[in-house]
Formats: structure tokens, C-alpha cells, sequence
């Protein structure tokens, strides 16, 4: 213990080290000063950058904001307003601020029928702490659900940076400012008239300032009437101002064609016209279905239903009828009219009542005593015959794909109790298309001026010696388009081919050596070529070198020219053709009419 406080003196009488003499570990005083510095030059850079943001966006942190304010729920074909406010909340002014607007499909912007719903308005520039306000006006016109539209602000800065900010509005489309429903039969018989009965009322609080229907009907229905005048197409009525509250109702009449139990949709759409466009926002979809018809009716030609006529035939026309009613049909009246150019009607005959100058013919009991009671499941049937013309009525380049059309009406006062009119009707029709006609003309020639094509050897043809000759070969198409057209003949063992061959389109005769076939493929030929303008034409040239068999007689220069086509209107194969040519050269005046007989 002594020895303790021995050292303890000791110490306390020991020198201690000058401050600067300590040291501790790890860095330096310097450094730690350094350190220091760094730190607050950082702290002074970024607290020097945020005023600087700050001052961009406004003093204190404020900023640009968008507010939206508008209805959370719309109604199809109402009108309502949104209201869009920019509220500049920064301290500096902001410029060429422009507002963006992209709506959902089924909004319209009243103020820009853009399509394609994106709208730009330009604001301009605003002082810091003013205020911008717009107004939009929308249309509802699509289905049921939500819908967005997103307003985009962008505008630069007083540093001219350039910011971009957004609000997002929705709202929910539910029902529309007009109530439409449509009254059907429940039988709707082919070929028999039937009505539809279409209602609508505005059920809005709003006055509509102009209302209008459309129906689409289907390719089946035959427009037969309404009670209102249509404005356009037989589909199309522009109704005037519908105030709210208030309806009204349209009536149309129309003949459904088609076999029994076919379905068909007939969209009717109730349109609000605004700024000249029409705006769907009610629809109603119509399911018409063709019902069993209390009368059969068939049409034939030629005792076929898909018979194709050609120029000049003979038409038997067959119209059998057979009672479905249910019921005995008294007084019946058939009635046929036909429509097309090519019927003659000079030609017409039957047992019927014809009328050539209204190109009808009728049956009643007067000419057919059967028609005065048609028992229930019983048949019959009248006729009549007619034949097409002999040409093709052809007077423009257009006049094509001809056909001949029937159209049948069967009449009775008598009608069933399960349908509501005024009479039994059933109607039907055949449309028989006609073929069209292709001609290839054949001609040769000694001296050829035409084709300007000098042909060498002896006129009269001498036997042994060898003559030269163009063949000619004219094209004239009628009635249709015409398709893989090929034409050829055949050349005899004492004729030759030249090679000199042209023709006036891009394709022109070959000729095969070892079949000595002459042919001519053209992809397409259209209806009237050579009618109205010049025909097809080739030219080719051969030498032919009589014998002595063939002394006094006329020397073979081309077999029989046949041509094919495939008509593009019927699908049927078109033929023709011309005689084979010799050396009688009956189209060559300069010949004579034994001129081109063989002589020693």
C-alpha cells in the first residue's frame, strides 16, 4: 500500500506532454477539418437545387394542378357538361400551357367531332396564382358501363422547362334518353306482306332536337311501305324535335323472302342528330323467322329450276301451287310478270289472260275452273312458253350478264285462322341467267392489203408450185365476261407454217410442228369486244403446195377454227367455231369466184 502511494507521487511529480502531443488513433485533425468543409459545401449545393425546383414549381412547394368536375353518371343521348379547372399555384407565370383530351369510345366531344376522340386546346400562358377554367359538352352514345376520359396539361416553366401533368374523370353510362320497342307478327309468311310496328318515347328530361330511325334490313326483305314517308334508301326517317316526355311510333310494311324456319336480324336504331351528325343511342335487334307459307309454290324452266337459257331458245315456263293451308282456298288468281330484255314477247303463248304490252299473263277461274276451290293438300299448276331473243340487245360497252326474271303472285280471299290479314298471298321468283356467245370468223387472202403481209407463188395455185397465204382470225365476244379462252385448227401435210404471225393484243398464234395445230390461248376477253370496237384479231401466214389430186378443185389451206371460253356470268363452257378454209378465198374479191381452183 505504501509502495502505491509511492508511485502515485511519483506521477503526479512527472511533466505531462504538450496538448499537441497527443494523438489519437485512426485520421487526422486536418482531414477531420477538410471533412467538415466537404460536407457543408454538399449541404449548401442541395439545399441550393431544391430552391431552385421550388422556384419552378412556385414558391413553398406549390404547384399546377388540374381538377375535373362532372356527372358520375350519364344517360345515352343526353348532353351534359364537365367542367375543367388549372389552378397555377406557383409563384411564376407559366406558358404555352395546352390541354390534351382523350376520351373513351362511346363519349363525344359536341365541341370537335374528332373520330378519333383526342383533342388539343391551347390555354396560353397564366400568372402564377390565376386560375383557367373550360368547359366541355359530351355525348353519351355508347353501350352500358364506364368511361374515362383523361385530361393531359403540359406547359413550360419561367426556366423554360417544359412539365406535364394529368386528371383522370369517369363516369358510368346507364340507359338511354329514349325507350324504343318493336311489334312483330307472329307469322311471318314468305312472300306474304307483314308489318312492323316500331314505338319510341323520350324518356329524358331533356328535349331532343332531332330524332331519327334507320332500319338495316336484312338482303330477304322487300320494302313494301310505311306510314311515314322515308327520307332516304326506304330505311332512313328523320323524325324532327322529340320534347321530353314525348313519343311517337312508325309503321313498315315489307315482304320477307326465304325457306321456312330461315332466321334474319333486323337492327332498328334510334339516332339523336346533333350539329348536323347522327349519334345511335338506342337499339333494337329484330328476329324475323320465316314461318311455314299456307301456300307451295315452285317455278321451272324447261322443267328445270336452274336451267341456263341461250340466245334464241324455247322457254317452257312451269308454275305448280299446292295448298297448305289447312283450310280449302276459294277463288284463286295466279299472276306472273316477267322482266327482261331479252324475252320475245311476240313469241308469248298460254292458256292464261296475257297482257305482252304489260308483259304479264294471269289464271283465275275464268280460264282455269280448278282454281275456283283448291282443296286443302291438293296441287295443280299453269304455264306458259316464250322464247329469248336471237341476239343480244347490246348498245354500251357495259351491257352484260343478261337474265330473265318471274315473278309469281297466289292470291285467295280464303285465309287461315292462325293468320291475321286480309287475304292468303304467296309469292316467289326465278331469275334463269343467259349464257353469253363467242364467234371466231376465219378468212384467208392472196392479196392481202389489210395486213400489208406480200405473199409469193403462182394465182391460179399451179400443182407443184407453192403459194402463200394469210389466214385471218376475228374474235367477237357477246353477252359476258369470258375467261381460258383457246382457239385452234389444223394445218393439211402440203401447207407449211412461215412464221409471220401478229396479232392486236400481247398474244399471238403458235404453231406445234408435230401436231400441226395452229392455237391461240387469251387469258380474258370482255363482254361486247367486236361489237361496239374492233374484234380480236391475228394474222398468220402459210405457204401451201398443191398436187395433182388436186388439179380443178380447190386446195385445203386450214381445217375447221373451233374456240372455247369459260363464261365467267354462268360458268358454262362457251363454243364456236368456222368452216375450213381453201383455196376459194371467198373473202379475196380479187380472186374471183374460180380463181383459186389448182391448175397443171
Amino acid at each position: 500500500m505504501a509502495e502505491t502511494r509511492k508511485k502515485s507521487v511519483e506521477d503526479k511529480k512527472r511533466p505531462r506532454p504538450r496538448k499537441e502531443e497527443i494523438r489519437e488513433p485512426g485520421m487526422p485533425p486536418w482531414f477531420k477539418k477538410l471533412v467538415f468543409a466537404v460536407s457543408v459545401i454538399v449541404l449548401l449545393i442541395v439545399l441550393g437545387t431544391a430552391a431552385f425546383f421550388i422556384n419552378i414549381f412556385g414558391g413553398g412547394g406549390s404547384k399546377v394542378v388540374i381538377e375535373v368536375e362532372g356527372p358520375k353518371e350519364v344517360v345515352r343521348g343526353v348532353p351534359f357538361e364537365v367542367d375543367v379547372s388549372i389552378s397555377n399555384e406557383t409563384d411564376s407565370l407559366v406558358t404555352g400551357a395546352e390541354l390534351n383530351l382523350s376520351l373513351s369510345e362511346g363519349i363525344k366531344n359536341l365541341g370537335d367531332l374528332n373520330e378519333g376522340g383526342i383533342f388539343t386546346e391551347q390555354i396560353g400562358d397564366f400568372g402564377g396564382g390565376s386560375l383557367a377554367k373550360r368547359t366541355y359538352r359530351f355525348l353519351a352514345v355508347g353501350g352500358d358501363g364506364e368511361k374515362e376520359a383523361v385530361f393531359g396539361l403540359s406547359y413550360f416553366s419561367s426556366h423554360q422547362n417544359r412539365f406535364e401533368t394529368k386528371a383522370n374523370w369517369k363516369t358510368q353510362i346507364s340507359g338511354s334518353a329514349v325507350e324504343l320497342s318493336v311489334q312483330k307478327p307472329e307469322q311471318i309468311l314468305p312472300g306474304s306482306v307483314f308489318e312492323l310496328n316500331i314505338q319510341y318515347e323520350n324518356t329524358s328530361d331533356l328535349d331532343l332536337p332531332e330524332g331519327v330511325l334507320e332500319l338495316k334490313y336484312p338482303s330477304s326483305f322487300r320494302f313494301s311501305g310505311a306510314s311515314l314517308t322515308p327520307d332516304s334508301l326506304n330505311n332512313y326517317w328523320r323524325l324532327g324535335e322529340l320534347r321530353s316526355g314525348s313519343s311517337g311510333k312508325l309503321e313498315v310494311r315489307g315482304i320477307l323472302e326465304g325457306s321456312d324456319g330461315n332466321s334474319f336480324v333486323l337492327p332498328v336504331i334510334f339516332s339523336a342528330r346533333f350539329l348536323g351528325e347522327d349519334f345511335p343511342i338506342a337499339e333494337e335487334e329484330v328476329e324475323l323467322t320465316v314461318s311455314p307459307s299456307p301456300v307451295g309454290l315452285s317455278l321451272q324452266v324447261n322443267r328445270r329450276s336452274d336451267y341456263v337459257a341461250r340466245i334464241g331458245d324455247r322457254l317452257s315456263y312451269t308454275i305448280r301451287y299446292e295448298n297448305l293451308s289447312g283450310i280449302a282456298l276459294t277463288d284463286v288468281v295466279i299472276k306472273a310478270e316477267l322482266t327482261g330484255d331479252l324475252y320475245d314477247f311476240s313469241s308469248f303463248t298460254s292458256n292464261g289472260r296475257a297482257n305482252p304490252a304489260a308483259h304479264t299473263v294471269g289464271w283465275d277461274v275464268s280460264n282455269i275452273p280448278a282454281l275456283r276451290l283448291v282443296d286443302a293438300g291438293s296441287s295443280g299448276e299453269v304455264g306458259f312458253e316464250i322464247k329469248a331473243k336471237d341476239q343480244f340487245p347490246i348498245s354500251r360497252l357495259n351491257d352484260k350478264n343478261f337474265s330473265l326474271h318471274l315473278d309469281v303472285e297466289f292470291t285467295s280471299p280464303s285465309v287461315p285462322y292462325y293468320i291475321s290479314a286480309s287475304e292468303t298471298r304467296a309469292e316467289t321468283s326465278l331469275e334463269t341467267k343467259v349464257a353469253g356467245l363467242i364467234r371466231v370468223d376465219a378468212k384467208a387472202f392472196y392479196r392481202d392489203t389489210v395486213s400489208k403481209i406480200v405473199n409469193e407463188g403462182p394465182m391460179p395455185p399451179k400443182a407443184g408450185e407453192p403459194t402463200e397465204y394469210t389466214v385471218h382470225l376475228l374474235i367477237t365476244n357477246y353477252g359476258t365476261d369470258v375467261s381460258n379462252v383457246y382457239m385452234r385448227a389444223f394445218l393439211p401435210q402440203n401447207a407449211d407454217w412461215t412464221g409471220v404471225v401478229k396479232s392486236n393484243i400481247d398474244t399471238v398464234p403458235l404453231y406445234n410442228e408435230e401436231t400441226r395445230e395452229v392455237s391461240w390461248k387469251i387469258d380474258k376477253i370482255r363482254a361486247t369486244k367486236g361489237i361496239l370496237d374492233e374484234p380480236l384479231a391475228a394474222v398468220f401466214q402459210i405457204k401451201a403446195t398443191p398436187n395433182s389430186s388436186d388439179l380443178g378443185n380447190f386446195q385445203g389451206l386450214v381445217s375447221a377454227t373451233v374456240i372455247s371460253a369459260t363464261d365467267d356470268f354462268t360458268g358454262l363452257e362457251l363454243t364456236g367455231s368456222d368452216i375450213a378454209l381453201t383455196t376459194s378465198l371467198p373473202d379475196d374479191v380479187t380472186v374471183g369466184q374460180n380463181g383459186g381452183r389448182v391448175v397443171p
